[in-house]
């Protein structure tokens, strides 16, 4: 295992060095009237925190990633909320070499406007045959579907998932993704999830080691799991409306190794093992049975990454009868093993956002860690 950590350590030394000499590498970013500000600002931010970062870990002083902005014309595009950006380049000019070819996106209106547009599409084709890598953004997605970029797998915000479907029918739509993946083409879910994405560009570009520094100073994940839902059941909790439902959610998180049954639950709701379970699959779109074990899922998970514990604990706090049932429900969700999340995601080396020491009086930054400037 030290071997290959060793041999591993190697080859993304030699990757870096590889793109550095390529450099500068040219990020283009496409917006349109209404496009939305944080998935232009969002891509901009993490490329140049990984350019500021290299200067400070290898002395390097020119700008590795060029990010420029291309517009409709040389006129200021005005975005979401009226926020306006100047193009560097037009859709009036030939596409140029690019390493990286970023779709933004942004809410549905101003998004159909720009699918509509003849002359954006045009341009996106050529462009994307002369770019190394297409990124798109949220919404940005249809673009990229209406260009013919996407060809087998996609994803996208997930109140247009089913949108997405019915207009490009050939495509799978992966709902439950942060991001996906299809050779050089890239579709992020929400605005949030571009940081997701753009932070694994980079490290596919600059190593593990130096994008884990970027997430840091962006006080963010490096890596939440691709498999990972767009949806947390904490966030699914907050859709819950029914009076009779209200507080089981936060129940079950607190209670993970109580009796969760159905029966048991619908006890605690007041209701029928029936009608509770029509109920709550009506109000979080899983059945009491998934939820759960979600719940279990989301725990264990946090507990990897935060804690260091064996995995038989792991299992036991989350609420799993035992490390074999947690076994299955992580391929089950994630399609990796918990030995697999523990070298991916663990404390020891893990991808968890920054790393704490508890003392008796205070918690501090591990003094290894270059939090500061």
């Amino acid at each position: 295992m030290a071997r290959q950590r060793k041999q591993s350590s190697v080859r993304e030394e030699q990757r870096l060095q590889a793109f550095i000499a390529a450099a500068p590498h040219k990020v283009s970013i496409v917006v349109f009237p209404g496009a939305g500000p944080f998935d232009v600002a969002a891509v901009a931010e993490i490329f140049s925190t990984a350019n500021g970062q290299l200067k400070r870990e290898r002395g390097i002083e020119r700008d590795v990633y060029a990010v420029e902005i291309v517009g409709p014309s040389s006129n200021p595009v005005e975005l979401e909320m009226g926020l306006k950006i100047v193009p560097d380049r037009t859709l009036a000019d030939p596409p140029e070499q690019t390493g990286t070819l970023v779709l933004s996106g942004g809410c549905w209106e101003p998004l159909a406007e720009a699918v509509k547009n003849r002359a954006l599409i045009n341009w996106v084709k050529r462009a994307a045959a002369k770019a190394e890598r297409v990124a798109a953004m949220c919404t940005g997605s249809f673009l990229l579907a209406e260009a013919g970029l996407a060809k087998t797998t996609v994803t996208t915000h997930w109140a247009q998932c089913d949108r997405m479907r019915e207009t490009y029918p050939q495509l799978k739509v992966e709902a439950d993704n942060i991001y996906v993946k299809e050779g050089n083409i890239y579709s992020s879910a929400g605005s949030t999830a571009a940081m997701d994405l753009t932070l694994a560009l980079v490290e596919e570009d600059l190593g593990r080691a130096l994008a884990m520094n970027v997430a840091r100073r962006m006080v963010m994940f490096l890596k939440r799991p691709g498999g990972q839902s767009q949806f947390s059941t904490a966030l699914l909790a907050q859709t819950v409306e029914s009076d009779s439902l209200r507080g089981v959610p936060e129940w079950i998180a607190d209670n993970l190794d109580a009796d969760l049954s159905v029966e048991a639950l619908a006890a605690r709701a007041g209701m029928s093992p029936r009608n509770f379970a029509r109920v709550f699959l009506a109000e979080t779109g899983l059945t009491p049975a998934k939820y759960v074990e979600r719940a279990r899922l989301e725990r264990a998970r946090q507990l990897i990454e935060d804690t260091g514990l064996p995995l038989t604990s792991v299992a036991g706090r989350a609420g799993f009868e035992s490390d074999q049932q947690m076994r299955r429900t992580f391929v089950r969700w994630l399609n990796v093993t918990p030995a697999d999340y523990v070298e991916r995601f663990g404390k020891d080396g893990g991808d968890t956002p920054f790393a704490v020491i508890k003392t008796t009086t205070r918690n501090i930054f591990r003094e290894a860690q270059p939090w500061l400037p």
